[in-house]
């Protein structure tokens, strides 16, 4: 569990960033961690035809998560933005959104082959990047343990990222095919998660078939035919995210989306989260009084046994109001809420 305070650090840093067709808050709290490591960013264009969200979750050191954070979101967004305006297809089809994907997945190998050249070397990040695009698709990219989920009309929850434990089958094949192992959950009995950005005592830098790189000790039954040719994306850890998509047209249209690290999914299974805000939406509180709720009770749940409620804890919510305001949006939801538990 790392070095921890004898008192949680429970000053939060809370902020509303309203806008007309969607409002998010954000919430994130240091907690007993001796460092707060998280970070996150919010980024939404002018007419409001690209919003993207993204929490950082960083372990053995900050460096990582902010460097990340600092780029990654940027470099997407722009490429995102270039992408969305060239016409590919008028009704913006399968081709459109087959680059968008590509964008998203080749600028996390990007910003994680620069990080590379920083002093990053014994520390890194997971990442979970939303993106919402003209409205229609929700596209969510997930590199890591963080976690991107879905309220959808009747307090239905949709799980739109998969954690990345070394446990896993498939994690765990490609870990022993680049000559790792998993012991106790663990990458080489050290490394918790599958993917992330740096952690590069795990990565294998690629060589080129024309140069030598020959084996070592630590790493013989990947070397043991000579020559190195490994692509990132089969390291024992790797950044390469998963990618799934929600087509907002064609499928309800979502309540709220909720992004958090493992801080606050090692407290809340998704349909609980779901079920807690949809509860206190019930009651009229405002959407920056349920994030601080949640992380209060994240606080609350903290248990030496289990080991829980310690980390650090980043949550956003994001509203979806595309018919009214965020003030419409909430009587909305309290009366759909109400509605539903037969309340009147």
């Amino acid at each position: 569990m790392g070095q921890l305070l004898s008192h949680p650090i429970q000053e939060k840093d809370l902020s509303l960033v309203p806008h007309q067709s969607l409002t998010c808050t954000i919430g994130s709290m240091q907690g007993y961690r001796m460092t707060m490591e998280d970070a996150h960013k919010v980024k939404v264009n002018e007419d409001e035809t690209l919003a993207l969200f993204s929490v950082f979750d960083g372990h053995g050191g900050r460096s990582a998560a902010d460097y990340v954070c600092d780029h990654l979101p940027t470099l997407i967004f722009k490429k995102l933005n270039e992408q969305r305006r060239k016409v590919v297809l008028k009704d913006g089809g399968p081709s459109q959104l087959s680059s968008y994907l590509s964008i998203i997945r080749d600028s996390f190998f990007q910003v994680d082959h620069d990080l590379a050249n920083k002093d990053s070397t014994h520390c890194g990040t997971t990442a979970i990047v939303t993106a919402m695009v003209e409205s229609k698709y929700i596209i969510v990219a997930n590199t890591g343990d963080s976690r991107c989920i879905l309220s959808l009309p009747g307090g239905n929850s949709k799980t739109l990222s998969y954690d990345h434990k070394p446990c896993n089958m498939g994690e765990r094949v490609r870990i022993e095919n680049a000559g790792g192992y998993v012991i106790n959950n663990r990458v080489n009995e050290i490394l918790a998660l599958s993917r992330a950005f740096g952690d590069f005592k795990f990565k294998i830098p690629y060589v080129e078939p024309s140069r030598d790189y020959y084996y070592n000790d630590t790493n013989k039954k990947l070397f043991k035919n000579g020559l190195v040719n490994i692509p990132p994306e089969l390291n024992q850890v790797t950044v390469e995210p998963d990618l799934l998509v929600y087509d907002c047209e064609k499928l309800p249209l979502p309540e709220f989306i909720i992004l958090a690290c493992d801080g606050i999914w090692d407290c809340y299974t998704n349909k609980e989260l779901i079920q807690v805000i949809r509860n206190k939406l019930a009651l009229g509180m405002s959407l920056m009084h349920i994030t601080e709720v949640v992380l209060n009770n994240c606080i609350e749940m903290a248990n030496n046994i289990t080991g829980i409620g310690f980390d650090n804890m980043t949550i956003i919510i994001v509203a979806i109001h595309p018919n009214g305001n965020i003030d419409e949006w909430h009587e909305m939801m309290k009366e759909r809420i109400l509605k539903e538990k037969n309340i009147t």
